[in-house]
């Protein structure tokens, strides 16, 4: 297989990798109004994610492109909609839409028009994803998820196959398509998302230093997928995810511990450096272990409660309130901690 298409693949995911994280630095989008998000979110992502092929096997060739194309015009639109006014998104979005339906029936036109209404998607998604609260260990486990998916899809049994056969050379086909041929020189849709997905998250959760090692990562997995093409190591489709996927848990892994967690959206909004401690890792209140370190005075009957307040025993009772009242009658400004004995 030539080698030029190949490495220019490698280069078009480094400058979707570049492009998106400048959009995260530059642009704010809107949070849209679905809170945060929580494990059932991923897995339902993962539901839709893996069914979805199958659902469009079973669809005629026409209708799967009319509804990748409706998805990636929308995409398009809210990506340019912070850019640009709404007016302008949208109307960008369809021209591009537009384009790309009238160049069916030429090739090289459509797989131009489709690269760049798919690239301007995924960096949009990506950084809505991240902006909009997706945590590491949510992408970790996306990965996890779609890397034994990737596997089965791919080579296990012959789902991705016959899906590139029915969308190859159809407009609003999701996938990053350079030539064509069999195989392509090409990445899916699934594993662009992830590529320019976890450098985004990782820069959110653990700062600038993960984020570009995500980004070298993804770079070399591609890089070396490609030059196994090359050297006619592989000549079908590679279930690239099975290679990545394990990569991005294993970065997670690793800085979640080495950072003791990771930053929230608020935090790394804030420009707050330090990930949020992990509930091992809270440091005690020193009031509450000083009060539960003092050593009563003997006399008390066990059961009593005490109240403490700046070292002391400000009042004793036979229940919370009893003590906490005895306190206040001593004139202590102070909330005292109560304890029994």
């Amino acid at each position: 297989m030539n080698a030029i298409p190949l490495v220019a693949l490698s280069c078009c995911v480094a400058l979707l990798m570049a492009a998106a994280g400048g959009y995260l630095v530059r642009v704010r989008m809107p949070r849209p109004p679905v809170g945060v998000y929580t494990s059932g979110d991923i897995a339902v992502l993962c539901v839709g994610v893996v069914l979805a092929p199958l659902l469009y096997l079973k669809l005629p060739g026409v209708v799967v492109s009319a509804l990748f194309g409706l998805v990636l015009c929308l995409a398009v639109q809210f990506t340019l909609a912070p850019v640009c006014s709404g007016r302008w998104a949208w109307g960008l979005a369809l021209v591009a839409a537009g384009a790309t339906a009238a160049c069916s029936g030429h090739p090289v036109a459509v797989r131009a028009c489709t690269d760049v209404m798919l690239a301007v998607a995924v960096v949009g998604v990506a950084n809505l994803w991240t902006q909009s609260g997706m945590r590491s260990a949510h992408a970790a486990g996306l990965a996890a998820v779609l890397s034994c998916y990737d596997l089965v899809a791919t080579t296990l049994t012959q789902v991705t196959a016959n899906f590139v056969t029915q969308v190859q050379g159809r407009p609003f086909a999701p996938m990053l398509v350079l030539t064509g041929g069999s195989p392509p020189v090409a990445v899916g849709l699934g594993d662009l998302l992830l590529l320019v997905l976890f450098p985004l998250v990782a820069a959110k959760a653990f700062g600038r230093t993960a984020a570009l090692l995500a980004a070298a990562v993804g770079v070399v997995v591609t890089s070396a997928v490609s030059a196994l093409f090359a050297l006619g190591a592989l000549t079908a489709g590679f279930p690239l995810l099975t290679v990545l996927g394990p990569l991005i848990v294993l970065q997670h892994v690793l800085w979640s511990r080495r950072l003791g967690g990771e930053r929230t959206t608020a935090r790394w909004r804030s420009g707050t450096d330090s990930p949020t401690p992990r509930p091992d890792r809270l440091q005690p209140d020193p009031a509450l272990t000083s009060a539960l370190s003092l050593t009563p005075p003997t006399g008390l009957a066990p059961g009593t409660w005490i109240a403490i307040a700046d070292g002391q025993i400000l009042g004793t009772g036979n229940s919370p309130g009893l003590a906490r009242r005895a306190a206040r009658q001593r004139g202590t400004d102070t909330l005292p901690i109560v304890r029994q004995l």
